[in-house]
């Protein structure tokens, strides 16, 4: 299966028209999809972003787009925030949780990271619409990500073609919805037991479902996958005798909040008996996280 093969779509008025009739279906099952960038949403902060935060500031030349190294979790004040440099992946990682996003990165990147988290939402209440989930349950189904109570977390990766390492680690994602924005080969996804990649179409996102949708759909009559992916090994590219920029990529993640006062967790949909309580969201994003980070195991569950 090749990267054409997977399905295409775009939102359009809150609602997600695929090219094929049964684009949505065969989305739900893949995992995966891509989905036209909104007309007018502007990716040049975030492009920008992801290209510097892991560089040196130059005193000489201030930039607001470098220098975030120093930036760790304890100067954010928030767990899981921050930049990280990995040991077992090719990947340096910024991680930035929508609360900390005014104070932390450029205004063009608050903005931008606003729109992208409202893409995202109206993505996942489009597909919530098409399942047989009550609509009066939702919000409470998707630990308040539809009504600006979830956590939303916007993650750059950087990846070091120097190192010899894994590209990014074997994981699914935790929550809903992710929106990727990725340039470059290096994705791949496990289908059928065989890894697939997943090639970048210019002027789209890569959407890929959580853990979360997973689990609350497991039990209804349309399942939503969430598909283990990785990224390969980066190797040094080099480009008419000049060595090629980085592979880059960035995401948006919708996920449930992490305040039990407005979840208690993650919920599974039995059409008899509703909304079940499966397990804590915050105990179960720390294993997902624990795992996929480790040299030694994987972010699966």
């Amino acid at each position: 299966m090749r990267g054409w093969d997977w399905q295409k779509a775009e939102l359009r008025d809150g609602t997600l028209a695929f090219e094929r009739p049964d684009g949505l279906e065969r989305a739900l099952r893949d995992g995966f999809f891509f989905v036209a960038q909104p007309a007018g949403m502007d990716l040049s902060a975030g492009d920008r972003f992801a290209e510097g935060f892991y560089l040196p500031e130059r005193p000489d030349a201030p930039d607001p787009y470098r220098g975030y190294q120093r930036w760790a979790g304890e100067r954010i004040g928030g767990e899981h925030q921050g930049y990280y440099r990995r040991d077992a992946d090719q990947t340096e990682q910024f991680f930035l949780e929508s609360s900390h996003w005014e104070r932390v990165v450029p205004p063009a990147l608050v903005e931008q990271a606003v729109a992208m988290r409202k893409f995202a939402v109206d993505i996942l209440r489009s597909v919530l619409a098409r399942l047989d989930l009550p609509r009066e349950t939702w919000d409470e189904a998707t630990g308040g990500a539809l009504s600006s109570r979830g956590t939303y977390t916007l993650t750059f990766n950087h990846f070091r073609p120097e190192i010899r390492a894994r590209g990014l680690n074997i994981h699914k994602d935790s929550g809903w919805v992710t929106v990727l924005r990725s340039l470059e080969p290096g994705l791949e996804v496990e289908r059928d037991g065989a890894w697939h990649p997943i090639d970048p179409i210019p002027g789209t996102f890569i959407v890929n479902f959580g853990c979360a949708m997973e689990i609350l759909t497991r039990s209804s009559r349309m399942p939503v996958a969430a598909v283990a992916h990785r990224v390969v090994e980066q190797s040094k590219a080099w480009r008419g005798g000049t060595r090629r920029p980085d592979r880059f990529s960035y995401a948006l993640f919708v996920d449930s909040s992490l305040d039990e006062g407005v979840s208690p967790g993650l919920f599974r949909y039995q059409p008899e008996a509703g909304l079940l309580l499966e397990k804590s969201f915050g105990d179960f994003l720390e294993e997902i996280l624990r795992n996929t980070y480790r040299e030694d195991s994987t972010g699966l569950y």
